[in-house]
């Protein structure tokens, strides 16, 4: 269902600026050539063939265009340092509590598990398991720091001087029993602490998260067949916590603005043209699919839903309403002028015929009442829409509830 695996990766890396998630490392669209990729025998040939002649006679080999394996076109995403699978995390956590975060690393993680599901509920993510996303923990860090007295003087390791023998203090081992414990440097065990010794500093164990492998993302239809691609997440306990209050602040005033998914939309067009096999009625599909996905999870955090009721929602499709473009007011003066000269009894009928075609209902209907000002005003019609021009949901998208589902699904 997932069209241009390379340009998904690209996609979701382009989302995940555009919500300010900062989960998914950059990714973009380069050309590359190396030995290491599939090539068939007749561009290796090719590529051994001008090698060979420029060898051999340089003056032919600088008519050539390219030397070499020729370039390929795909993502390219930024390595990650010091994350490993989900999978071992959340299996250490689980095996051995002593190693699970404490309860302000786990808000940090949840909040940032919030963002994976946002994440992959919008691109519809067919290809989400506990291990192509990545987690980084970094444990509790003991910093020791030696006790520093007052009347120490710090020691300079240029000037140092070794120590000549006979210059420390000799105590003698007869009398040693009669010696105190302090003045050995070892206080008893049952005597509390010196108020000057500090003790080691614990720094509070770091979580972080990286989503990858996102190739299989934006498809052009919700799974209506036989595999349901469930997301790997969904049976985690987190996924049972309702929407946090930061997630909905984060994520909810862009989700609600038809602006900003209409430039969601055409970033991702740039995007997907790329493809020498781009085409528009797939693509328009796919916004569809993500336009329905953004519905739902809108719906979700407005209700404060958790992630496992959000994948519950039926998937919705959102196509995109197209205005019928209206005559001008200058093209139906010309019309007019155009038109025949009649007695004056023919054209009042004229007239009176006109004003009856132009009360039909629809949208046109409540537009010359608000004209005349005896009917409502646009404003109060669009249905909370903003004095700038954004429209609401209802006005821009056609909304289309997908009723068929697979037949192996376990949600």
């Amino acid at each position: 269902m997932c069209v241009y695996g390379y340009l998904s990766e690209v996609g979701a890396s382009l989302v995940d600026e555009k919500l300010k998630l900062g989960i998914v490392p950059p990714t973009g669209v380069v050309e590359l050539a190396a030995p290491t990729f599939y090539y068939d025998r007749i561009d290796r040939a090719k590529a051994r063939t001008k090698e060979r002649i420029q060898s051999r006679y340089p003056n032919i080999g600088r008519r050539f265009h390219r030397i070499g394996l020729p370039e390929k076109t795909g993502s390219f995403q930024l390595f990650v340092k010091g994350y490993q699978d989900a999978a071992h995390w959340l299996r250490t956590w689980v095996n051995q509590p002593e190693t699970a975060p404490p309860p302000i690393t786990q808000r940090e993680f949840q909040f940032l598990f919030e963002k994976l599901v946002a994440l992959d509920y919008i691109i519809r993510n067919t290809d989400r398991g506990s291990d192509n996303w990545l987690i980084k923990y970094v444990l509790a860090d003991v910093i020791d720091r030696a006790p520093v007295h007052n009347n120490e003087v710090p020691c300079d390791p240029a000037n140092a001087k070794p120590q000549v023998p006979g210059d420390e203090k000799l105590i003698d081992l007869v009398d040693s029993e009669t010696i105190p414990d302090a003045q050995f440097g070892s206080p008893n065990l049952h005597d509390p602490a010196p108020a000057e010794i500090e003790w080691a500093d614990v720094s509070i164990p770091t979580v972080d998260v990286a989503a990858i492998d996102n190739g299989l993302a934006f498809p052009f239809k919700h799974p209506d067949e036989w595999r349901a691609y469930p997301f790997g997440w969904a049976l985690l306990p987190q996924a049972r916590i309702p929407f946090s209050d930061e997630i909905v602040d984060l994520l909810l005033p862009k989700l609600d603005d038809t602006k900003w998914v209409r430039e969601l939309c055409e970033d991702l067009r740039r995007v997907f043209k790329n493809d020498k096999g781009f085409d528009k009625k797939i693509f328009e599909k796919q916004m569809s699919v993500m336009r329905g996905q953004i519905f739902n999870l809108r719906e979700a955090l407005m209700k404060k839903k958790s992630p496992y009721q959000l994948i519950l929602m039926p998937p919705q499709l959102m196509v995109e309403v197209k205005q019928k473009k209206k005559k001008s007011r200058r093209s139906r003066n010309a019309e007019y002028e155009e038109a025949p000269n009649y007695d004056s009894d023919v054209s009042g009928v004229h007239s009176t015929s006109g004003h009856v075609e132009t009360e039909q209902p629809g949208p046109s209907t409540s537009t010359a009442a608000a004209a005349s000002g005896t009917g409502p005003s646009t404003s109060s019609e669009a249905g909370g829409a903003s004095s700038v021009g954004s429209k609401s949901w209802q006005e821009t998208y056609e909304q289309k509830v997908q009723t068929k589902t697979p037949f192996f699904r376990w949600w």
